[in-house]
């Protein structure tokens, strides 16, 4: 029976080098979009440096037991990023590699918008704003039973033009839930454009500070600077902690990257080739 302080963060991926991980990741969202024919694309690479370091090496998970009651709670509340999600756990085997083909295919257990019908998620991500609230009550959960486990919350930007977000903020500073972690990648796009035209939600760090969390700013698409950050993110002081991941839609994409209309992308054999091009030559470049 595994206990949760022997599991190694990452499982059989621990031992390969994060950068190698973060490539075959990209590769992966590049092959569900193109099996697709489209999909979220640019959500797969702005994340794909936090997500890689959440599966790689934060998460306690057992794959073969994806009910194991003592894992970390992992909760994708922007649910359109699943892809990246489904990248990862691939690699860790929750299911087949030639499931990636399924992307979005009537019936696959690997749906656009991620739900709990796949193995390893715990709730159903497709309306935005809601993850923060449950991620509050699964941490009040933990610590009403005295369970180890911990709560991570993968948020949007555009999820904080919402009010629910900010009363789980408020909630979660006064239980003192210091076993809840967010994490809101801040792209500044939306569906309709940049967030700044739609709501304005600057200055985030401070408002997150205001509410009593500890924060953590960051570069999200630089892999050094994740891993340090989310290394020692658990705070042991009575507080809640937020990182901030600054990222860029489609990072390192010509065809993607920071371009404002890029939310949904319809793709081809075409696109894919040009992108892997770009892939191979960043492995070459980090070699």
């Amino acid at each position: 029976m595994l206990k949760y302080d022997e599991v190694r963060p990452g499982g059989v991926a621990a031992d390969m080098p994060l950068d190698e991980l973060v490539l075959d990741m990209k590769r992966s969202v590049i092959r569900m979009t193109e099996a697709a024919g489209g999909g979220y694309i640019s959500q797969g690479f702005c994340s794909a440096e936090v997500m890689a370091v959440i599966f790689y090496r934060l998460l306690r998970l057992d794959p073969a037991n994806p009910e194991w009651k003592q894992r970390d709670r992992f909760l994708l509340s922007v649910g359109h990023y699943a892809i990246a999600v489904y990248a990862a756990m691939e690699k860790l085997g929750f299911f087949d590699e030639e499931m990636l083909d399924t992307y979005s295919a009537d019936g696959s257990a690997i749906e656009m918008i991620g739900s709990e019908i796949t193995p390893g998620f715990e709730i159903t991500g497709g309306s935005l704003a809601q993850g923060l609230s449950q991620g509050v009550g699964l941490a009040i959960a933990a610590k009403l039973r005295n369970h180890p486990w911990r709560t991570i919350v993968y948020m949007s930007d555009g999820e904080l033009e919402e009010g629910q977000t900010w009363e789980a903020v408020m909630v979660a500073k006064h239980h003192k839930l210091d076993n809840l972690l967010a994490i809101v990648d801040v792209n500044g796009v939306q569906a309709d454009g940049r967030i700044e035209d739609v709501t304005g939600i600057l200055p985030i760090a401070e408002k997150w500070h205001a509410f009593g969390w500890n924060v953590l700013e960051i570069d999200g698409n630089n892999l050094d600077t994740v891993m340090s950050t989310l290394q020692d993110c658990f705070i042991p002081n009575g507080k809640p902690t937020i990182i901030v991941a600054n990222t860029i839609m489609g990072n390192g994409i010509t065809q993607l990257h920071g371009k404002l209309d890029v939310h949904y992308v319809k793709w081809s054999k075409e696109n894919s080739i040009q992108a892997l091009a770009e892939l191979a030559r960043e492995g070459v470049d980090n070699s």
